[in-house]
């Protein structure tokens, strides 16, 4: 199976920078518990702090669309749009072999 990588821009509303950070913060050692998880990583923006770049890695499609189904990720992507100023841009990224 091939691995998948995703790439997620994430934008927050002025003022919630901290609603992002304690939403990662909670479902990080939940997501890194999953099956098929291999990196589950929040990076912010040196330059403008309404912004973040998620990494994820997973085994395969499967994996992620079994991350995609639990309980905690449902919950999360209800709750995501009291503080994001859009959706999340999820960019799927492939290997590049020499």
């Amino acid at each position: 199976m091939e691995e998948v990588n995703l790439v997620v821009m994430i934008e927050v509303m002025p003022g919630k920078r901290d609603l992002q950070i304690e939403a990662y913060k909670n479902l990080k050692p939940l997501v890194l518990a999953e099956p098929g998880c291999l990196q589950y990583e929040l990076f912010s923006d040196a330059a403008d702090e309404n912004k973040f770049l998620l990494i994820e890695r997973w085994t395969s499609q499967d994996a992620l669309n079994a991350h995609d189904q639990t309980e905690h990720m449902i919950a999360a992507d209800t709750h995501s749009p009291t503080f994001r100023a859009k959706p999340a841009q999820v960019i799927k990224m492939t290997t590049v072999t020499a």
